[in-house]
């Protein structure tokens, strides 16, 4: 859902994306990861317990440690600065602080279920082993897909600025953000939505979702004709159609594809002077 703390009033339809890929990509995969070792019983919970017992206790640990896990990234997330370049700093804090957390909680488990005293030195050391591998295991495919789909990891760097034929000063290189977008929503840039610690990228072929800030997101669209209207929005000028003015005063982009802007009063100057309020206004 987007910040609450929108400034000046702001209307526009909450989305959940995280909802959205927890029912299509997360919950799929954590499910088949539990029934999973239920099946197979690791650590001797095949010889020691039924299936509905392994089921619940295996269900109980993923979700538990998955539970964590999500609460430490979204931390850092707030805390670490451009996540292209901190994301394995992050998910290392994240394994590592669930690795112990978990460890505890499975101590504990251990004690009440089976009778077995891991709270010394080295059992929780050796618990510690066998939590680690099966957070590995369990986490590594949705966290891999998570960043490719975001474009952190699995896209080429942006291309070095090439020479003039003339021998000249290099040409321009487009703007980095550019090549974030998903192929299958070309480069017609509309506009930037911000959505939580995402951006929602709209193009004239649809929109998605990428994971960065907003701010530096309108720094690598430097050289590109547009500007920031709002705490959650930049758009192309290219992309706007016509200005509509509220009863109070309040400014409103119409884009070409029908997508209403906010303009909230700290940018308001910057729009009239840029010359788009001289577009239709109604």
């Amino acid at each position: 859902m987007r910040d609450a703390t929108m400034p000046d009033g702001a209307a526009s339809t909450p989305s959940v994306p995280y909802g959205r890929r927890m029912l299509r990509r997360r919950l799929p995969l954590l499910a088949g990861s539990i029934l999973a070792l239920a099946l197979l019983g690791p650590f001797g919970t095949f010889r020691e317990m039924g299936f509905m017992l392994r089921l619940g206790y295996w269900g109980g640990l993923i979700a538990t440690g998955w539970s964590m896990f999500e609460l430490v990234v979204l931390v850092a997330r707030r805390v670490l600065p451009n996540l292209e370049r901190t994301w394995p700093l992050m998910l290392a804090a994240a394994f590592l602080t669930v690795g112990v957390l978990q460890t505890l909680v499975v101590a504990l488990l251990e004690n009440q279920l089976r009778g077995q005293d891991f709270l010394t030195p080295a059992g929780l050391a050796e618990l510690f082993g066998h939590v680690l591998v099966i957070t590995t295991l369990v986490s590594a495919l949705p966290v891999w897909l998570e960043l490719r789909e975001q474009g952190i990891v699995g896209h080429l760097p942006p291309a070095p600025p090439e020479s003039s034929i003339d021998g000249g000063p290099p040409l321009p290189r487009p703007a980095p953000f550019l090549d974030r977008i998903p192929s299958r929503l070309g480069r017609d840039l509309l506009a930037l939505e911000m959505e939580d610690h995402y951006v929602r990228v709209h193009t004239a072929l649809g929109s998605d979702l990428i994971l960065m800030r907003m701010r530096d997101a309108v720094a690598e669209l430097a050289g590109i004709d547009g500007r920031q209207v709002h705490r959650s929005y930049w758009v192309a000028a290219s992309a706007v159609t016509a200005v509509e003015r509220k009863p109070d005063g309040k400014l409103s982009l119409r884009l070409t594809n029908g997508l209403l802007v906010p303009v909230s009063r700290t940018h308001a100057p910057s729009v009239r002077a840029a010359g788009w309020t001289e577009k239709a206004v109604s």
